[in-house]
């Protein structure tokens, strides 16, 4: 058994994780959740779409015959700027987020392997008659029939 990470987070370090992430939500009140339909019907802009978008905005803001309205363009202005800012702060979640979950498929890992190490010796233990082992080895073995069994099961002795 290998043992890559070993971190303790404690109550009080995992709370003020959270009242950070809290206030990330408070600095960004206008943050919307879109249904899956409302994805599907939304025209996106992706990174091959950006220049066109800006280029539109750019004309718009400079020939008045193709602008929909003052109004709209200035709407259309706060987007932008929205969008951008909102991009910096996507890209650094995105990271976090899969740094945050590496490290918690690792910890699960680790505490997998750990327990199919201990299934693993309570069944060498009942085999030789330990007392009481029969028990857990019948016990952890529901468990772990029960799980789609995602790697290999420890050798049987």
């Amino acid at each position: 058994m290998s043992n890559q990470i070993s971190v303790e987070i404690n109550d009080e370090g995992l709370n003020e994780v959270l009242q950070a992430i809290e206030t990330i939500r408070l600095k960004l009140p206008f943050l919307v959740k879109l249904s899956p339909a409302q994805k599907k019907a939304t025209a996106m802009l992706d990174d091959g779409r950006i220049p066109f978008a800006n280029k539109a905005l750019d004309y718009a803001s400079r020939e008045v015959s193709i602008s929909p309205n003052p109004m709209l363009l200035e709407e259309a202005k706060k987007d932008s700027q929205l969008y951008n800012k909102l991009q910096s702060v996507d890209r650094e979640l995105a990271r976090l987020s899969e740094m945050v979950s590496d490290t918690r498929m690792l910890a699960g890992a680790e505490l997998y392997e750990f327990a199919r190490f201990v299934y693993k010796m309570s069944k060498i233990s009942a085999s030789i008659g330990t007392p009481g082992t029969k028990s857990i080895v019948d016990d952890l073995g529901k468990l772990y029939a029960g799980n789609g069994n995602s790697g290999p099961a420890p050798a049987t002795p």
